[in-house]
Order: C-alpha cells, then sequence, then structure tokens
C-alpha cells in the first residue's frame, strides 16, 4: 500500500518471515554505519514481534517503508497493548520530515489497532537515548514529553570473564522445541505467569527464534534460561531475556549461564562484544548487580517519552 502521510516512501506490513529477515538486515547495517545509538539489536526485532507481541497478528505489528530503490529505509514495530511503538529509521532519514510523517503514520495506526483489539490507548510512548540529545528535541518538537529513566543499555567486550560456575548437579544444554513444556515452566517462575507448553512452543517455532540456552537441575527442571541473538554484521551477541527459576536464586546459576554462553558463542560465532538491557537500578537493583558482575559496563541510558493521543 502507499503511504498517505507524507513520507513519499512505500509503507508495507509483514506478510512473511522474509520481510523480517530483510528489516533484521537493514538494521545490522545501519548499525555498521552509525552505532546502535538510537538503532536496536537485531534480536529485538523478532523477539519482540513473536514473544512480547505473541497472540496480535505480526502484519499488524510490523510495518516498513521502501525508498525510491525498493530497499528498507524504515520500519516499525507497533505495540498498541503495550502503549507504545519503535520506529527504526536509516541514519540518512533520521530527524527529517519523512522521519516525522512516519512518527505520525505509527500514531494513526496504533490507535486504529488499540480500537481493532479493544484496547484503551489514551498515550503512546516511545525512546530516546542519552547518545542523541536530537532525538529528545525532534520528539518534543512532535509533541512529545519526558516520562521516565526506562533503562540502561550494557556492552561487554568478551575479553575478561569472572569465574562463574554451576552448583554440582547442574548442567548447561541448549533447549529444543521438545522442551516447550520445561520452557513454559522456567519462563513462568522468572517473570510473569503467562505460558503453556502449546503457547511458548509457538513462540520457539517461530521464524525469529536463534538460541535458547538454560541450566538443568537435578530434578530435571530448567533452573535459568536466555534467549541470544547473534548480529552477523556486527559479530554482536544479545541477552534478550535471561530469567531464573524463583526456586533456584541466589545460587549463582544465572550468572554462569550468561559467562558459558558468551565464552560459547565467541568461540564458535567469533563475536567481538555481548549487549544486554535492562531496568535501571531504582527500578531493578538485582538485574543491575547481576549483569555488573558479569562484566557489563553502561554505555547510554534509555528514556521514555510519551505524546497524549486523547
Amino acid at each position: 500500500m502507499n503511504d498517505q502521510n507524507g513520507s513519499g516512501l512505500q509503507q508495507k506490513r509483514y506478510e512473511r518471515p522474509e520481510d523480517l529477515f530483510r528489516c533484521q538486515a537493514a538494521l545490522m547495517e545501519w548499525v555498521r554505519e552509525a552505532g546502535h545509538c538510537q538503532l536496536l539489536h537485531k534480536g529485538d526485532v523478532g523477539h519482540r514481534l513473536f514473544n512480547g507481541g505473541y497472540g496480535y497478528d505480526p502484519g499488524d505489528m510490523l510495518r516498513f517503508w521502501l525508498d525510491e530503490k525498493g530497499e528498507i529505509a524504515a520500519f516499525a514495530l507497533l505495540s498498541p497493548h503495550w502503549q507504545l511503538f519503535e520506529l527504526q529509521v536509516a541514519p540518512r532519514l533520521r530527524h527529517s520530515d519523512r522521519h516525522a510523517a512516519m512518527m505520525a503514520c505509527c500514531e494513526e495506526e496504533c490507535l486504529r489497532l488499540a480500537a481493532r483489539y479493544r484496547v484503551s490507548l489514551k498515550e503512546i510512548a516511545v525512546e530516546a537515548e542519552s547518545c542523541d540529545p536530537a532525538q529528545t528535541e525532534f520528539l518534543q518538537s512532535l509533541g512529545y514529553t519526558f516520562r521516565e529513566h526506562s533503562f540502561t543499555w550494557t556492552r561487554h567486550n568478551l575479553e575478561r570473564f569472572p569465574t562463574a560456575e554451576l552448583p554440582a548437579g547442574f548442567h548447561f544444554q541448549r533447549a529444543t522445541a521438545a522442551d516447550a513444556d520445561r520452557l513454559a515452566d522456567v519462563h513462568n517462575h522468572s517473570f510473569s505467569n503467562k505460558w503453556n507448553a502449546e503457547s511458548y512452543g509457538a513462540v520457539f517455532t517461530a521464524p525469529h527464534m536463534e538460541y535458547e540456552f538454560v541450566v538443568r537441575a537435578p530434578d530435571g527442571r530448567f533452573a535459568a534460561f536466555t534467549n541470544v541473538w547473534i548480529d552477523e554484521v556486527n559479530r554482536s551477541l544479545l541477552f534478550e531475556p535471561v530469567g531464573t527459576h524463583a526456586d533456584f536464586r541466589r545460587m549463582g546459576i544465572g550468572k554462569a549461564l550468561m559467562v558459558a554462553v558468551m565464552k560459547r558463542m565467541r568461540k564458535e560465532r567469533a563475536l567481538l562484544c555481548a549487549y544486554v538491557c535492562h531496568e535501571p537500578p531504582d527500578k531493578n537493583p538485582a538485574s543491575s548487580a547481576l549483569y555488573a558482575s558479569v562484566g557489563f559496563e553502561k554505555q547510554q541510558d534509555i528514556y521514555d517519552f510519551k505524546k497524549s493521543l486523547a
């Protein structure tokens, strides 16, 4: 379909896995050009589309824009159920009139989808990072105001690792689709209780999935897990998310899992760095302490800006 919001770009919606892969490929090239400031990691895209957006039509959530050459110039993840959207724009178009037009399009589409899915949407949120003051000015010019410090983006150089061993009887393994029941259990007992074997199995077998590593306890349950995503262009790894079952916390299991995964991925995929994004210390001191103990260092802070749609 043609964009009617003034960007001059052709807007399309997700129809097949290749659309996701094209967006990821474009994103990795933008990161190579401009770094991660105001740009997601490749792994964020599929994870937010198929995990965070589970139960919603991917064709509604993922939109992308093609330039005159048919190349991806921008894409957006629309999440009216979370009252937010994430618009990723090629560096050459950042803060341009076309960028502003696509922002307006995302706002309109979120309102339309909210009505379709019968969710209340009185305001919408987007992100700005401390590394790019121009983004804050751009959002303010569009009517957005600061809401909160939401996340911190951290990096590990994969050179020095702390000593981190599993307790006796615990083992690392890579999860498979046959583990859906135990995966649902460890996810539910690490975060919110929303999965069963069928629903998490659908997430695990979706086209975005790359790696899920777990720690198996002596009784066979999964004591911890992490999803791992690889940016082959920039040779980086993203942890999203990392969780430890409530019955196995304060045993050093999450730390040992992350260290083991980074060592393995550095060797197998010749990676240069790893990233993890987490809530700031005043919101989640436990996660901040965990990642710092593993050796992650802050790169930038991420702030939410909101706009009333009422």
